[in-house]
């Protein structure tokens, strides 16, 4: 029997990916895929083919995964998610001293643990898929502390300059804040508190970051990417949380039970 996923972090997850998707198609522009690096060599209208196709699968998951109990969404958007990161992993090895290549890894697999844990919780897969998603997720956010820190000044540049106390303050504070999520979650440590901070956090970069700078400059495609994938990585911190609740809420059925 089906189970539904409870709560909005399928609906944010799926959000994520219908703007990813319909954006992608509307500018068609295969060029603008970083993933696609890798697959330079092949015939321009093949490229592009396969860019309409993913951007396709992306849109039509994401509408999927908004319906209860959302299990062909999150199968579509898993094949999606699994090439998207593979086709990250040359410029890994490639490159492994750029620690850009390694963050285009982490967003990429972040929103692939996202939909693997959508799963999880409908129990279309084994829970010990779910774990490894979990720690696949929590891995992830490491390499958001560490691209932050990498690219610092453009980080500070991104940082809204309305906000009180200065954008250097809040660069630095977000960065320790990716860093403390990510001990939590390895540790599972206060782990649950942590992955909904992070979810907040990650909607906070959304709304008050990526929306005014799309506003201001909306025909820049990697703006609008940006922002989709902020949403599509604050829906997978959100079904980290939910994995996490559930599986409290199993272990005090457990510890009642015995």
């Amino acid at each position: 029997m089906q189970a539904a996923v409870r709560g909005y972090g399928r609906l944010v997850l799926g959000l994520g990916a219908i703007l990813y998707g319909a954006v992608d198609l509307i500018w068609h522009d295969a060029s603008a895929w970083r993933q696609v690096a890798p697959l330079a060599h092949w015939p321009a209208g093949l490229l592009l083919g396969l860019f309409l196709f993913m951007a396709a699968v992306e849109l039509a998951g994401g509408i999927l995964l908004l319906t209860p109990p959302a299990r062909a969404g999150a199968w579509m958007l898993v094949a999606a998610y699994i090439v998207a990161t593979l086709l990250t992993l040359p410029d890994v090895m490639l490159h492994p001293a750029v620690f850009n290549s390694w963050g285009n890894l982490g967003e990429q697999l972040s929103r692939l643990a996202g939909v693997v844990l959508v799963l999880a919780l409908t129990r279309a897969i084994p829970p010990a898929l779910g774990r490894a998603a979990y720690w696949a997720f929590a891995a992830c956010v490491v390499t958001f502390m560490g691209e932050q820190w990498a690219y610092f000044p453009p980080t500070v540049a991104l940082v809204p300059k309305w906000i009180p106390l200065g954008q250097a303050f809040w660069a630095v504070a977000t960065t320790v804040a990716f860093g403390l999520a990510a001990a939590a979650l390895l540790a599972r440590r206060a782990a649950l508190p942590a992955a909904r901070l992070l979810t907040a956090m990650l909607l906070v970069f959304a709304v008050a970051v990526w929306a005014p700078i799309v506003a201001a400059h909306p025909h820049a495609l990697g703006n609008w990417t940006e922002m989709a994938e902020t949403v599509s990585i604050a829906g997978a911190a959100w079904m980290a949380s939910d994995w996490l609740a559930t599986r409290r809420g199993h272990d005090a059925a457990r510890a009642a039970a015995s």
